[in-house]
């Protein structure tokens, strides 16, 4: 795949205004670039008078009952709003500003009409995990992934009372053990199989290889392809091309529920099983050791087949370091220090469970499609324990396509390493990567950690330590520059312009000191109908990327970072920290903490060409570097006849300003609907009351 992303002629808007204020908003504008009592300007916020400052400190006071019952971003954005002659509800962008087509998520749709419903949005997100029952997560994702007037979900397939009954040999004696197997065969010989026929059955042949041949193409990138002259990489983006235009012709006729569906009831099942077996063995009434010896050798049986357990693709290892090699269709491991070299036939796809109870473990993938992998199926990995590492290719690590991967990691320091669309990535499917606890790092080179492609959702659940998300340092923009990288990564979502919308890229981390770097998209951003979320709830964060990133949104599309705690820094050339181009909008929010920003231009509240850009600052002693201020900190470009929106919002502490912003002030910048104001929403307390 070659990424140029390019303005495609014909494909117009214009921005909502849906209060119907555009002319008053004119007016009200130029008023108020007459009242020097309120406004300061870029060329000099020095000339703000008293009257200015007056209004500053008595905004806390003035509050009326209704608005106290806001929360400090929804007052800001009213507030600013007013001053600049608009509503917050003036942002919003219709669904048939551009000719829909049929893989637009009706949760895109709903939030593009309302662009700052983000935020409640992300709170909402920040809930769906229960520790313990990632199923919980994976079922309210799946609800999200529904297509704009979809009428009815696909269900999966409902097996037959006598597909139920089937009836096998028992090797093992622990009943709790042989539910589980009994449980898993039926899944992966019954439902899984079936499910995926309900999703493909409007599919030829020929349709049913092109999403695994042709369409994967779309999502991977040539290993070479900074070596290649600029006409074969024209010739190869042809190519993509027209792939592109064969796909639209049939692709709305895929069906995902059935299988993703099923996949969520499997993992659902799988777990309640797990959870009774771990009872057992905590209980100390039979050990791991007995378990697995079951009724002892076999003696003079040939047929070992015959047995629960015993399948072939089936594999029960006791709690010793175990080693497995090859193409699985389930494993369970009881303990150990074990080492997995797994492969996965793309051509011949099924269902795949993976469960370790315990132990240090090394999972390599010798394919794609390995480890947490759903292939036109689903793939479910849980981890119970244990400093692991998880070493892979491509399509892994918890990656949905076309099916459902998840990979859940209950404790310990984890290592995961892995190429393309993989640690939480779904490309009409749904990839989740969930890990409830230790000091984690993740590493990878593009299309990944939470990341969503065409009607696709992908995400990662951090729930505890200080983590590192790394994404890059493989595929050059090519087309761009000549050293800087492609990530497509960390809270990204992603759609062909104009062929295809995309779908939905998340990442929620709870705690921790965390470190995050990607360069080219990245960190709450996406790219046409689509939807990109970072969301971090506490500690002393780092964010660092170069371009189109950090709550940033180009081409109709939605993108946010929001921060809920800690003293953190934001590091950006550009399009970034809170940035909407092109009749998109891009949201970073902050809510507590000394807070440091630096860019270079057409960021901290920059709406470029009926884009708009926010940025909210809720507290805080805070630092704003900007190198190129005239389009920055408070934006909106008169683009086509009508304007860009730039709120720049800082609503306490004592901050510092390089640019146009100015502590305890309002100011307007030379465009159509920019500014920014910081204020004391709560006044300190100078009289020492609060610490009685």
């Amino acid at each position: 795949m070659t990424i140029r992303l390019l303005y495609i002629s014909g494909l117009t808007a214009i921005l909502v205004l849906l209060s119907g204020t555009i002319a008053a908003a004119q007016e009200s504008a130029q008023s108020d670039e007459q009242d020097t009592a309120r406004a300061v300007t870029v060329q000099a916020p020095e000339v703000a008078d008293t009257a200015a400052k007056s209004e500053i400190e008595a905004v806390a006071k003035s509050k009326s009952a209704a608005d106290s019952a806001l929360s400090a971003e929804q007052f800001g954005l009213m507030h600013l709003s007013e001053y600049l002659g608009l509503r917050p509800d003036d942002i919003g962008y219709r669904s048939d500003y551009t000719k829909p087509d049929s893989f637009r998520l009706a949760k895109v749709v709903e939030l593009m009409q309302q662009p700052l419903g983000m935020i409640d949005y992300t709170e909402q997100l920040r809930q769906t995990h229960v520790v313990g029952q990632p199923e919980i997560a994976a079922s309210i994702l799946f609800a999200d992934m529904a297509w704009a007037n979809q009428k009815q979900r696909g269900t999966p397939y409902k097996p037959t009372v006598k597909e139920l009954e089937r009836r096998f040999s028992l090797y093992f004696t622990e009943m709790t053990l042989n539910q589980l197997l009994t449980k898993a065969v039926t899944y992966l010989e019954v439902i899984l199989p079936r499910s995926r026929e309900k999703s493909l059955a409007l599919l030829t042949p020929e349709q049913r290889r092109f999403l695994t041949g042709e369409f994967r193409e779309l999502v991977t990138i040539e290993d070479d392809m900074e070596l290649l002259p600029v006409d074969v990489i024209d010739s190869l983006e042809k190519v993509d091309e027209a792939y592109a235009d064969s796909f639209v012709t049939f692709g709305y006729r895929y069906d995902r529920d059935p299988i993703v569906a099923a996949g969520i009831d499997c993992l659902r099942e799988i777990l309640l099983e797990v959870q009774q077996l771990r009872r057992v063995l905590a209980s100390d009434t039979i050990d791991a050791e007995t378990i697995v010896e079951g009724v002892g050798p076999f003696g003079g049986v040939e047929d070992k087949s015959a047995y629960l357990g015993f399948q072939p693709g089936f594999k029960v290892g006791g709690p010793g370091n175990d080693y497995y090699q090859g193409n699985y269709d389930f494993i369970l491991d009881f303990g150990g220090d074990d080492v997995y070299d797994l492969s996965y036939d793309v051509n011949d796809p099924h269902g795949v469970i993976i469960i370790d109870l315990s132990g240090n473990d090394r999972y390599r993938g010798k394919t794609d499609f390995c480890l947490g992998s759903g292939c036109l199926s689903a793939g479910i990995l849980l981890d119970f324990g244990g400093n692991d590492t998880y070493e892979a290719k491509s399509f892994s690590l918890g990656s949905g396509f076309f099916g459902f991967g998840i990979l859940y990691d209950a404790a310990g320091d984890d290592h995961y390493f892995g190429d393309t669309h993989v640690q939480g990535a779904g490309t009409f499917g749904l990839g989740l990567v969930i890990d409830e606890g230790g000091q984690d790092k993740y590493h990878s080179a593009v299309f990944s950690q939470g990341y969503g492609f065409v009607g696709g959702y992908g995400a990662i659940f951090e729930l505890n330590g200080s983590d590192v998300y790394y994404a890059g340092g493989k595929y050059l923009d090519v087309l761009r520059y000549q050293d800087r990288y492609l990530t497509l990564a960390q809270g990204f979502g992603y759609g062909m312009r104009p062929w295809m919308s995309g779908g939905v890229g998340a990442i929620v981390d709870l705690t921790g000191n965390d470190l995050y770097s990607s360069e080219i998209f990245g960190q709450g951003s996406s790219y046409w109908w689509s939807l990109g979320i970072l969301y971090d709830s506490s500690g002393n964060d780092n964010y660092q990327s170069f371009q189109y990133a950090q709550g940033a949104a180009a081409h109709m599309t939605l993108g946010t970072l929001i921060d809920d705690s800690g003293d953190d820094n934001y590091f950006a050339r550009g399009v970034s920290q809170g940035c909407g181009h092109d009749y998109s909008c891009g949201l970073l929010l902050d809510r507590k903490g000394n807070d440091t920003y630096t860019s270079y231009d057409l960021s901290q509240a920059a709406g470029s060409a009926n884009g708009a850009g926010v940025l909210v600052d809720t507290s805080g002693n805070d630092r704003y570097f900007i190198r190129l201020p005239r389009n920055s900190q408070g934006y909106g470009n008169p683009r086509r006849e009508f304007g860009s929106i730039g709120l720049f919002i800082d609503l306490g502490g004592d901050d510092q300003y390089d640019g146009n912003g100015h502590n305890n002030y309002y100011w307007r910048t030379n465009s159509k609907w920019g500014g920014g104001m910081d204020i004391e929403l709560h006044p300190a307390d100078t009289t020492g009351e609060s610490e009685l």
